[in-house]
This record gives C-alpha cells, structure tokens and sequence, in this order.
C-alpha cells in the first residue's frame, strides 16, 4: 500500500479502535527506540547531557515533590515513564491519522508540531520547562530533528500496520 496522502477512495480499514491504538503505542515505542538512539550519538557527538526534564514533569503531574525524586532515586524511572509513556500515548493520534487517510511523509511533518505541542505544554504547565523560544537556536534544531525521527518512524509504522 502506498504512503500516498491523496487516495481519496481508499477505504477506512475495518479495525477496532483498541486495535488501532495497540498499533499506534507499539509504533510509538518504536519511534522512541530511534529518537533516543539518535539522542544517544548526538549526545556521543554534541557532549550535550541527559534532560530530565520529561522525568521533572511526570514528577509533577504525579505530585511528587523534588525531594521526593531526589530521596527515592526516581530521576531515570520517571524520565524513562514519561519518555515511552509519552511517545506510546502520543502516537495513538498518529494511528488514528493513518486509519482516516491521513499518511505518509506528509502527514509525518504534521505529527512532528503535533509531538511537540503535547511536550511543551505538559512541560511548560507543570513549570519544568521554558517557551521554545527562549532556548538556544541549537538546542531548538536538535529537539526538532529528535521529534522527526520519532514522528516519521512512528508514521511509517502505523501507515504500513492499518491498511
């Protein structure tokens, strides 16, 4: 099946919406797998250090307090929660973009600013993040690069798994 975006007398597959969200988390796990991955040899590269940002937002949400992830050591468990949570959760608009026609690269592009805007505002409400921005130009083109490489994988996944 083509990644085309404008067949417009393809069929709606006849799938379970718990089906398609099945696909659309594994397929956002997946596209974590290859952000983090890129994350990591740009990291390899860059000398740029982990966030923990993501972890400081679940932290938040979840109403631990700082010294609570200090004290218990929950940094890295809350970061890696929220990281896949996030990415599983997020790729189920992904999957319901591939199940309505909404596909290929094109479609990937826009679940880039999609990706993005669900970060930032979990982020910038919790009070953990700042406005994009305001961040270095860098760091800005690094992040949207990261986002790319999940989204597109991530809409690879879900066109080619809902046909």
């Amino acid at each position: 099946m083509s990644r085309r975006p404008s067949i417009s007398d393809r069929p709606i597959p006849r799938l379970s919406m718990g089906t398609v969200m099945f696909y659309g988390m594994g397929a956002g796990i997946i596209g974590v797998i290859a952000m983090t991955a890129t994350e990591k040899l740009e990291q390899a590269i860059t000398s740029r250090p982990d966030s923990y940002v993501p972890g400081m937002t679940l932290a938040r949400l979840l109403g631990f307090s700082p010294r609570d992830v200090e004290t218990r050591n929950l940094a890295f468990p809350l970061n890696m929660a929220m990281h896949y949570g996030q990415g599983a959760l997020g790729a189920i608009i992904r999957a319901l973009m591939s199940l309505y026609g909404l596909r290929g690269p094109f479609a990937d592009f826009l679940f880039v600013g999609v990706r993005l805007s669900i970060d930032q505002t979990l982020e910038n409400w919790m009070g953990v993040g700042a406005p994009p921005w305001t961040w270095p130009v860098n760091e800005q083109i690094i992040d949207l690069l990261h986002k790319a490489v999940y989204a597109f994988t991530t809409g690879y996944l879900t066109d080619r798994w809902i046909q």
